[in-house]
């Protein structure tokens, strides 16, 4: 049976530690598996609305993937992945943007990503490792970039939302877990920051 990652809150040292996909083929497809995977639950009505084709996967200076999940009885919550086109051989993933695709470098598992950080919800602070062990997040991850690669967003944590390797009733569970996980933090946080 597959673990659901949102359920067990994270020590202050459970950290899962990713690559970052930087790759525009694998971005598009692992996106494609997590959207795939949510449409065919309906808890999930804006995954199952056609995709963007290809095309329009462009923006400027770069290629971008956008979801924003609003499941009944839960906030919206806005995934973006935009990876920045320095070269046709180089496009390093924006920081800036809330979402990400990891891959683990020990199985190869992809996960999909979405920051803690969130103006709205969560205030003017990112939540750094003992924040999020105080308000029992779950399971929490850190993308590990080459040191010789410019990286702003380095130290950043994202919230595991699902593995992308699992089945697509496992990937729906544990979106909607880590999106209730996500907006129950998020409160917890806010409340704090007042």
């Amino acid at each position: 049976m597959t673990e659901n990652l949102a359920e067990a809150p994270a020590a202050a040292t459970e950290l899962l530690h990713l690559s970052p996909v930087e790759n525009r083929a694998e971005v598009r497809s692992q996106f494609r598996r997590w959207r795939t995977a949510l449409a065919a639950d309906k808890r999930f009505p804006a995954a199952g609305k056609p995709e963007p084709a290809e095309e329009a996967e462009a923006v400027k200076d770069g290629f971008q993937w956008k979801l924003t999940l609003r499941p009944k009885g839960l906030a919206a919550l806005d995934f973006s992945i935009r990876l920045s086109e320095i070269s046709a051989s180089y496009t390093p993933l924006d920081r800036n943007n809330q979402a990400a695709i990891g891959r683990d470098r020990t199985d190869g598992s992809h996960y999909i990503l979405r920051q803690w950080y969130d103006t709205k919800r969560i205030g003017s602070r990112a939540l750094n490792l003992e924040a999020l062990a105080k308000y029992q997040a779950p399971r929490t991850a850190e993308l590990l970039h080459a040191e010789s690669k410019p990286n702003p967003g380095r130290g950043r944590l994202y919230i595991v939302v699902a593995r992308l390797n699992d089945t697509d009733e496992a990937i729906a569970e544990q979106t909607y877990a880590a999106l209730e996980a996500f907006h129950r933090v998020a409160a917890a946080a806010r409340a704090d920051f007042v």
